[in-house]
């Protein structure tokens, strides 16, 4: 049987279980057609949030934060295997060049330890930073190849590293394949003038269930909803705020946004100054129940996030009969766009177009319908997990093959 080792810090753990959640659901499901050995370095370095959070608390929050890493542990499923990696780093990205020779040095013979009596087939990184260079390594040292799975936004990766950023996307060269989720991933890194080895496009998949009856919204009173975390400014969850300023003056609705970060308390201020409390809740970290149960008692699904790679959210959005809302350049929205969905596509960092979006959805009782029914058919047909699953492992099995071969 074909043997993937993967590896991915972006991984559920006791402190964030559903961080990651989607590698988890990409793993599982392809374990049904390999062996599938999941490397996953936990981090042992404060999350900002601990320190975002009240003062008075700092201890208690450090006290969950270090108790639930201690009790996160390994766990096997038939053709599955995840395997924990404790290890330390200084603060990203501040301190990348020593936090490199930190991981190769210690961590690297680590895993190639572990890795000795496996025998693998294949190495399979997630993210290119910061572990290519040890995928790179092992992928040499066991004389198989490397797949890249990008999940990184290029410009993002330009405004963390201004100055290593083409050091970092280099490394692409050490792979063998590539995997990206969107055409705009996709052609963000074929415009960067690397040489790069084949890059196949695969779609991610959504583990809710897709509703089986027509969406009945509550137009009396829309339920707007944003899913996502509230820790890097690109999610532009303030144009979200300064938009629903506007919106709430012309639409009788109220937002949630789910999620959480070290951003939260200042868009928790933020909205109160917009005299927002009444309007907007945010409902902070959420399971993926939690996540469902939402979608399903909302009307329309925004997320103003600008760049970004994906976005499984989406899916799951379209899964519960949502329409959805975004900004132009967001990979999962144009993606969308292409598949035939008649996603409404702000300029990104716009409050003023985020508003002129939504009214004009909510304005339009057929539009909606039209675009929930749609949309259900658009993650039926494209974004399962068996489907994700399937095309990976035929990507794989094809690269081995050609591997091999010469």
């Amino acid at each position: 049987m074909l043997k993937v080792v993967e590896i991915s810090e972006c991984f559920p753990n006791k402190f964030k279980p559903v961080w990651g959640d989607f590698i988890l659901q990409h793993v599982k499901a392809l374990s049904e057609y390999c062996s599938v050995i999941t490397i996953v370095p936990l981090r042992f370095v404060p999350p900002r949030e601990i320190f975002a959070y009240n003062p008075l608390k700092l201890f208690s929050n450090f006290y969950k934060w270090i108790s639930n890493l201690l009790s996160t542990s390994d766990f096997g499923e038939k053709n599955l295997r995840v395997i924990y990696f404790p290890f330390f780093s200084l603060p990203r990205p501040y301190f990348d060049s020593v936090n490199k020779k930190l991981t190769e040095f210690f961590f690297y013979k680590s895993i190639k330890r572990k890795l000795l009596q496996e025998n693998p087939d294949v190495i399979y990184c997630n993210w290119i930073s910061p572990w290519a260079d040890v995928s790179s390594r092992l992928a040499r040292e066991f004389h198989i190849p490397l797949i890249i799975d990008h999940h990184e936004d290029i410009p993002t990766l330009k405004k963390l590293f201004p100055k290593d950023h083409k050091i970092i996307l280099s490394k692409f060269a050490n792979a063998d394949g590539i995997i990206v989720h969107s055409s705009v991933n996709k052609s963000d890194l074929e415009n960067e003038n690397i040489v790069l080895p084949e890059i196949n496009l695969i779609y991610l998949g959504q583990k809710f269930p897709v509703i089986d009856y027509k969406k009945e919204f509550n137009f009396s009173e829309l339920k707007l909803v944003c899913i996502s975390h509230l820790s890097e400014p690109r999610k532009n969850i303030d144009v979200l705020l300064n938009s629903m300023k506007v919106i709430s003056l012309k639409l009788n609705s109220v937002l949630l946004i789910g999620g959480d970060g070290n951003l939260k308390q200042r868009y928790e201020r933020l909205s109160e100054s917009f005299s927002l409390e009444k309007i907007v809740t945010f409902a902070g970290s959420l399971s993926q129940d939690d996540i469902g149960k939402i979608l399903e008692m909302s009307d329309i699904f925004i997320l103003p996030s600008f760049p970004e790679a994906f976005g499984v959210v989406f899916i799951e959005a379209l899964a519960k009969g949502l329409p959805v809302v975004t900004c132009k350049g967001n990979g999962g929205g144009e993606e969308l766009l292409k598949l035939g969905y008649p996603v409404l596509l702000a300029e990104p960092n716009s409050a003023e177009s985020l508003t002129d979006s939504v009214l004009a959805l909510a304005g339009d009782k057929d539009k909606m319908k039209f675009m929930s029914e749609c949309g259900k058919e658009i993650v039926t047909k494209y974004f399962s997990w068996e489907n994700n699953a399937r095309s990976t492992y035929d990507y794989i099995l094809n690269l081995t093959k050609s591997y091999n071969t010469n």
